[in-house]
């Protein structure tokens, strides 16, 4: 009978597997239905380090790529670029762009439930938390475009689900695994210089305290995490110290996302994060992580977050008196650091991405506490819950592949590949003008040019023919091309009002016109 249930659990945690896949697969390339900006900065600057060995700025094997002046996280970069010499044989697309998220969001559900099955040892518990992480709406959108600090939530729960295992075992080898996967958590995004060493120190110490770890154990994490995270922390003291570049087994050390920590403060500290705790647990108004009703983790989550983190709290209270090790610590102290990196930074809700692990302990605290409290209603209360999440999670799915659409409310986001593909297939075009606003990295991410041959024919505002901005100044001839926003009212008025005959046709966000 052990075994059946065993055989039960098993097939029921692949089967959510397999639903959790579909999910964050499913149309990766037209949901969301438009390219974030940075998505297409990464892609190009991918495709220039794959082919050329620099970035679109000509840094050389960059530690730290430039992206439109700051940096972006190396990690998700280089995972293209290797994506790129591989399976797309110097090619990109949407799809490989957007792949390393996909993967690393499996990473979240997989080591996820390996995290809290750690925890709580209950094959009840592992799948509710298993069913959150599929079902959840923020566990699905997040991996589904390609922002490189999004890599950060993966690489966390890795790395969570590691130390906790050198809990369980005191195993050596475990220590210096869980010090390495942190270590490496530092190429996933720039906040992590800060929520790293914080949270490392916290949980170092208090496992010092319950005697989880030696001092020299700590010391040997501690050079593990340092040996494996040298690149970046070298990248760190040359933008904090001001110093020259240099060159590092093959790759080059250079302060070319200065400004990544040029915002560190603490004039608003409280104001961040109790904005980043409100739009966390509900939504920022930026419509690629979470939208309004279903929020993040849907809003009947929120008061067992509330109630699981108060619950976590007072128990490690309550175990710190006896030097006895409790894993809220674990989850207490990791989002106590990720919320002083965005109290000292500023918050939008992409770059608090690896809090969503410790939300999803204390939601399932919180629903386990609940669960022993009732008592004589847990049946009801299950059946109450389950149907809940059932609905919520049925009508977000439904809305997100159905009528969601972020290109609705920022359709400059859209690059209309296919209308490009025709304007410079059309004879007698003198000029062709994008509405990109300004941007020509929605361009060359999907038609890639040398990043050489586009400096040698660069002008202020595209390079050729090509224009990537449309506004009051630009020249309206029959013998160039325009490819306008729809929502350009005043300049489709101007080109209708011209007095020239255009054939118009219609894409998704802009419509194309050229003279006859």
């Amino acid at each position: 009978m052990h075994r059946i249930h065993v055989s039960r659990h098993i097939y029921a945690l692949f089967l959510l597997f397999g639903a959790a896949l579909f999910l964050r697969a499913y149309r990766i390339t037209q949901v969301p239905d438009i390219v974030h900006i940075d998505e297409a900065g990464l892609g190009y600057n991918a495709w220039c380090l794959a082919n050329f060995g620099i970035d679109r700025y000509f840094n050389e094997m960059p530690v730290y790529p430039e992206n439109f002046g700051g940096g972006q996280s190396p990690l998700y970069t280089y995972l293209v670029v290797l994506l790129i010499k591989t399976v797309g044989k110097g090619s990109l697309s949407l799809f490989l762009l957007r792949l390393p998220g996909l993967i690393f969001s499996m990473l979240v559900v997989l080591f996820g439930t390996a995290l809290i099955s750690a925890v709580y040892e209950s094959r009840k518990v592992t799948l509710t938390a298993t069913l959150l992480l599929t079902f959840c709406p923020y566990f699905i959108m997040h991996g589904r475009y390609a922002l490189d600090c999004n890599l950060m939530l993966g690489c966390s729960t890795v790395a969570l689900w590691l130390l906790a295992r050198y809990v369980k075992t005191g195993r050596l080898s475990h220590l210096i695994a869980y010090s390495v996967s942190f270590g490496l958590v530092m190429y996933s995004y720039a906040l992590s210089y800060i929520v790293v060493p914080i949270f490392l120190c916290l949980i170092t110490l208090y496992m010092l305290w319950c005697r989880k770890i030696t001092f020299r154990r700590a010391l040997l994490s501690a050079l593990c995490v340092c040996v494996t995270a040298l690149p970046i922390l070298l990248f760190v003291c040359i933008m904090l110290f001001e110093l020259p570049s240099m060159s590092f087994l093959g790759f080059t050390v250079s302060p070319t996302a200065a400004s990544r920590l040029a915002d560190i403060t603490l004039s608003n500290f409280r104001n961040n994060v109790i904005d980043i705790i409100k739009c966390t647990l509900t939504h920022d108004g930026r419509p690629l992580d979470a939208v309004s009703p279903f929020y993040t983790m849907y809003g009947i989550s929120i008061p067992f977050i509330l109630a699981g983190f108060a619950v976590s709290c007072r128990r490690w209270l309550a175990d710190i008196r006896s030097r006895t090790y409790s894993h809220g610590f674990l989850f207490f102290s990791f989002y106590a650091a990720g919320l002083t990196a965005i109290g000292l930074s500023h918050g939008y809700l992409y770059r608090a991405n690896y809090l969503f692990i410790a939300y999803l302990y204390f939601l399932v605290c919180g629903i386990v506490s609940v669960y022993r409290f009732v008592r004589a209603f847990r049946t009801y209360f299950i059946a109450g819950l389950g149907a809940a999440y059932v609905l919520c999670s049925v009508l977000f799915i439904r809305y997100y592949f159905t009528s969601y659409s972020p290109a609705e409310t920022i359709p400059q986001f859209v690059p209309d590949c296919e209308a490009v593909i025709y304007a410079r297939s059309l004879p007698g075009i003198d000029d062709i003008y994008l509405d990109y606003s300004g941007v020509s990295e929605f361009y060359t991410a999907f038609f890639p040019r040398s990043p050489y041959l586009i400096a040698e024919t660069a002008h202020e505002d595209g390079f050729g023919n090509l224009h990537f901005a449309i506004t009051a100044q630009t020249p309206i001839n029959p013998e160039n091309a325009y490819l306008v926003l729809k929502n350009n009212g005043a300049f489709l008025d101007a080109l209708n009002g011209s007095g020239y005959s255009w054939e118009i046709a219609e894409y998704s966000a802009h419509y194309l016109y050229y003279s006859p």
